[in-house]
């Protein structure tokens, strides 16, 4: 049975800290506490994430031995990436606060804000924020060719107006820039619809939400969006991330046509013959093959150019 830890209406943040630690990064470790600190003005005990092979490879030794740790609510957790880490925590809140009014996840591993200070006034306003279902925080990166930046141009971009153009214009329309933020506002009641009544990810959670999001009957949001402007970050620059964004494009590629297939899919009713439900598959199958045709252009294009722009 779980053991729920009394009723609260307010506010739960879930901070997820970094996976790489921030043993000898000061920049990450300020930020880090700073966003605790913050959190505490809506919650005297946030809930930290730990991935636990932070844990063992010795990445966490100064938080741990830290005497502010035992002022948190520390939740230890095996996952595959830090979008699982994502998962686990909203988990956490849903099974021991399910009265919280609203779930605020936040990146415990920034030290790449990008000479803006007002990133900062922002962040603290995008916490605050209650009068909506989903809030995004949006940001902007210094540099065209980071690696956050070649992902989305090069690949969730193209890719998400390949299979679900509706949703890329609208996108386009609210405006947001980073449809995989890591900063989400959302309300609990949403989430919680959003996780169980749909098919769950380990990866690219904020894409995916926004994709469930949708009333493709009535082509519009389910729910409230808005997004609430952060700044710019910026992060390091490596051949390396050649690796990183192919494998970032192709998990989001193969999200995206599985949504497609899982969405579009012909549900047989009982007033359609046979025949007709055929007819219907046949036209469903053929759309899908067209799309995974100019689908696998879009990544050939994002190979070719990511390896030109790298230098690979």
């Amino acid at each position: 049975m779980i053991k729920t830890l009394g009723r609260q209406t307010a506010p739960k943040p879930v901070i997820i800290f970094p996976y790489r630690g921030y043993e000898n990064n000061k920049q990450c470790e300020w930020y880090f506490w700073w966003t605790v600190e913050r959190c505490r003005a809506i919650d005297p005990r946030p809930i930290v994430m730990l991935p636990r092979d932070t844990v063992i490879r010795g990445d966490a030794v100064s938080f741990v031995n830290d005497p502010r740790y035992k002022t948190l609510e520390v939740v230890q957790t095996w996952s595959v990436d830090t979008c699982q880490t994502w998962l686990a925590g909203w988990g956490h809140v849903l099974d021991h606060y399910p009265d919280a009014e609203r779930i605020i996840q936040l990146p415990g591993d920034l030290d790449y804000v990008h000479e803006d200070v007002a990133f900062y006034d922002h962040l603290k306003a995008f916490i605050d924020i209650k009068n909506v279902d989903i809030a995004i925080g949006d940001f902007r990166t210094g540099d065209q060719n980071s690696a956050k930046s070649l992902v989305d141009i090069y690949g969730t971009y193209p890719l998400l107006a390949n299979w679900f153009p509706e949703i890329s214009r609208s996108l386009r329309a609210l405006p947001l820039n980073r449809a995989r933020s890591e900063f989400l506002n959302i309300r609990t009641s949403v989430l919680k619809d959003l996780l169980i009544n749909n098919r769950n990810f380990a990866y690219e959670q904020t894409l995916n939400f926004l994709i469930k999001s949708w009333n493709y009957d009535e082509g519009r949001w389910k729910y409230t969006i808005a997004v609430s402007g952060l700044g710019a970050l910026s992060d390091s620059k490596s051949f390396r991330d050649y690796r990183v964004c192919i494998d970032q494009i192709e998990r989001i590629e193969r999200m995206l046509s599985l949504l497609w297939r899982e969405i579009k899919e012909p549900k047989k009713k009982d007033t359609v013959s046979d025949k007709m439900f055929e007819e219907q598959y046949g036209i469903f199958s053929s759309e899908y093959d067209h799309l995974r045709t100019k689908s696998k252009g879009i990544m050939e294009t994002a190979r070719t150019t990511l390896r030109a722009l790298l230098g690979v």
